[in-house]
Order: C-alpha cells, then structure tokens, then sequence
C-alpha cells in the first residue's frame, strides 16, 4: 500500500512539474499580465482584437451578426487589407469587415447577413481573424440565445440613446442616407468634397439643454497651468450629438489616415455646451454658450440635413470612406471609394 502511495505522489510531482512548460507552450506571451507594469499603456506594436458583439433577428427569419473589435494601441492605426490577415471563415473571406483601425474599443462596426437555416452550435457560425503586430486574434460569431440583441441593445452599449425612454426608442424610424463624392480618383493632397444627405422621421423628440455643472473652486484649475506635453495626441471617439441630424465621416478601408475637414461629428442642430465659468454662491457654475454650431448646407436638421466634408488623402492607394449618419439615436452609414494615385 505504501509503494502505491508513494508512486502516485511521484506521478503528481511530475504532473505538476510538467504544467508549467505545457502551459508555456500554449499560450501567447503577449497575453499574459507582466505584475510590474499593471498600468502600463501602449501607443503602438500592439495587436486587434475582433469582437463578436451578439446577433439580431429579421423580420423575414434571416440574421444578423454584429462585430465590433479592440486595436490595443492608444495612438497607432493599423491598416490591414483584407486577406490572409484578416478575414472571415468559413465561405467569403469579405464580409465587409473594416481594414482600418481606429485605436482602442470601436463597437458595432458592421453587420453580417446569416441565412434564416443557420444552426446554432459553434460550427455553424463563423470566425474572423486579424493579424496585427505579429499577432493574430479571432473572434466567434454563432447563435448563442443569450446573445441575442435589439437596437435597445445597441444604443445603449453605444451610448446613443442619451436617456431617453424605450418606447422612444421604439417609436423611433431609421434614419437615410445617400453619399457620394466630387471626384472618385485623384492625386496624393487633392482635396475631395464629400456629400452626405440624410431623412429622417423628426424623431426622436428634442432634448433640452443640459443644465450648467456647478464645480467646487478647489478643483479648477489655475489659469497659468502649464499644459502637459503631448506630441501626438491620443484619439478621442467622437459622439454623436443630443438632438438633429449629424454626420462623422472615417477611414473604413484603405492604407493610411485621411484629413477630414471639418472633423468629428458634423450637426445640423445648434447644440448650446457649457463653456466658462461664473460664481455662484461660493461655487462655480459653467456657463451656456453655442460651441457647437450646425454646419449642415440644407434642410431643417430633422427630417432633412444636407453636408459637405472634404477629404485629403496623403498617400497613394484605394480608400474606402464611411459616413456614420446618426438621428441622434440611431445610426446608419455609407460608403464612398476614391482611388490616390
């Protein structure tokens, strides 16, 4: 009994012995947490990961797949063309997925069509993988009933639904867009004018104003406050606004960054922001100015918005631009392509 013993401590020792180089094998350095730099942050040389945001149903019994993903950089946008380093499996490599990578989290970036027949295991689903960095990572796409999602859903993980109700929501249509393009083919620093038209329902219902936050003197900061030193700055995610018609223009495909003027969220609401500060009963209240000014070139802003954008492209190759059209709740989008030679 004793030997028996004895040799099955001896069989666990080496068991244990071995777990180490076995896990060592199996799993990617990049992943595993480094405890003297918890916090650390990285502009670049990381890698992409996809991300299988949870499937809805169509009216007619068919699906779809949304799909966001994670660059881990701060400041580095990756550009990968669609391929062997980033594609979909099984059947079409081309799912429309993106070839250009803003940095950090960027949720419900497109939809895949799935047939009304699809199973629900694992292996009727379908894999998209990138390759960033070296390194590649992959996410599953499959009709899991936990996730299931709706628009109530979306806006709220999206952070478009800004408190209003769900029977708002609900009650509120889709909005159109149609974009197009001055020019489809031009030269390296040629400047093209993009044109996005939007119709809507008129809904969702205004929001008023935002009332003025009121801070303590103590935590403002001093006037003569030197500002930090940043070289590049991070990127920020622009929002859609509050209320109106809006639209935000990206690099969806294509090599290299573009220039788009004007920048970030165009609005066809003038949206009045807290700016500057006044006292108020031994605190300090912001006070209300028109900071965001509607820039859009027709329309009433909430059934109509007509805007213009222009692009610059500072190295040759094939471009895919999107038009991100938001109702201030829902959003669509449109794709133009431009050829830089």
């Amino acid at each position: 009994m004793r030997q028996v013993l004895g040799l099955l401590a001896a069989m666990m020792i080496m068991a244990g012995a071995m777990v180490p180089s076995m896990a060592e094998a199996q799993v990617n350095p990049r992943d595993l947490p480094n405890v003297n730099q918890p916090q650390q942050r990285f502009d670049g040389g990381q890698d992409i990961q996809p991300i299988f945001e949870g499937w809805s149903l169509n009216e007619n019994g068919s699906y779809l797949f949304h799909f966001g993903y994670m660059n881990r950089n701060y400041r580095e946008q990756p550009s990968v063309e669609v391929g062997p380093e980033n594609y979909f499996s099984p059947g079409d490599q081309d799912r429309g997925q993106p070839a250009h990578f803003y940095p950090r989290t960027q949720r419900y970036q497109f939809t895949v069509p799935m047939p009304a027949d699809t199973g629900t295991s694992l292996e009727d689903g379908i894999a998209w993988r990138v390759t960033a960095n070296g390194s590649e990572q992959v996410a599953y796409g499959w009709l899991q009933p936990e996730w299931e999602i709706d628009e109530s859903t979306i806006t709220s993980n999206g952070r478009t639904g800004f408190g209003r109700s769900t029977e708002s929501l609900f009650a509120n249509g889709v909005p159109e867009v149609e974009v197009s393009a001055s020019v489809t083919s031009v030269s390296v620093g040629q400047s093209v004018t993009l044109t996005a038209m939007l119709k809507d329902d008129a809904l969702p219902e205004l929001l008023p104003p935002r009332p003025p936050r009121t801070r303590l003197p103590t935590l403002i900061p001093p006037d003569d406050l030197p500002e930090a030193p940043d070289n590049i700055r991070w990127y920020q995610r622009p929002n859609p606004p509050r209320n109106g018609l809006s639209v935000l223009w990206t690099v969806y495909r294509g090599p290299a960054v573009a220039e788009f003027d004007p920048s970030g969220y165009q609005r066809a609401y003038e949206e009045p922001e807290p700016e500057g500060e006044m006292e108020l009963d031994g605190s300090v209240t912001e006070s209300t100015t028109s900071d965001n000014p509607a820039t859009h070139t027709a329309g009433d802003g909430f059934t109509s918005a007509t805007f213009e954008t222009t692009v610059t492209f500072e190295e040759p190759g094939t471009y895919t631009v999107r038009g991100w059209a938001s109702d201030a709740m829902f959003i669509i989008t449109g794709d133009v392509t431009i050829t830089v030679e």
